[in-house]
């Protein structure tokens, strides 16, 4: 996560899918230009880019250190990478001082979740018990590209290596962040490694 001071809240309510407190998201890094224009390739922080089509505003991290405060004035996806034109770079001399730069973003810019999509931050920390109601431990981490393991810190020994579930919703068939409650099914062999 960011390590840059968060941006004032904006009035844009509170929800699970959509937190808006103002706390940076990490948009991605500057790896490169496109044409003459002034269009930044930037290589997205995110497994889910699209979430970030709508940003207006952002705060752009110089590899020297330099934070700015800038104005998207277009952005779009091409295949990868998000392509990103700033208000302030006319053209291509001026955005290439912005080569290897941090680019992040509030979150209540960013577009709602879909039903079943969680902000990993959200997740992590919460109790996670079986669907009989036995304590299991707590979300320590989610892997991998595309989120697809939910790493869990055991209750009884946490010093043990954590135990790895598939982050499905067979295998995990509850998420409730407002409730503080993760269910996982209780497979043979799937809790005990």
């Amino acid at each position: 996560m960011p390590k840059n001071k968060p941006k004032p809240p904006t009035d844009t309510a509170p929800s699970p899918s959509n937190p808006g407190d103002g706390s940076l998201f990490p948009v991605g890094k500057v790896v490169g230009m496109q044409g003459l224009g002034g269009y930044m390739k930037v290589k997205p922080s995110s497994n889910n880019p699209k979430l970030l089509l709508d940003i207006k505003e952002v705060q752009v991290v110089s590899t020297s250190g330099t934070i700015e405060e800038l104005t998207v004035e277009d952005i779009y996806l091409d295949r990868r990478l998000l392509l990103i034109k700033l208000k302030e770079c006319l053209d291509r001399t001026s955005a290439e001082k912005h080569m290897g730069s941090s680019i992040s973003t509030t979150r209540d810019q960013l577009r709602d979740l879909s039903e079943n999509e969680w902000w990993v931050e959200d997740l992590i920390g919460l109790p996670v018990f079986t669907t009989d109601g036995a304590e299991v431990g707590t979300v320590s981490d989610v892997i991998g590209p595309k989120s697809e393991l939910l790493e869990i810190t055991r209750i009884d020994s946490p010093g043990k290596e954590p135990i790895l579930v598939p982050f499905v919703e067979a295998l995990v068939p509850l998420v409730d962040i407002e409730g503080r409650r993760v269910e996982v099914v209780n497979l043979p062999g799937l809790l005990d490694q």
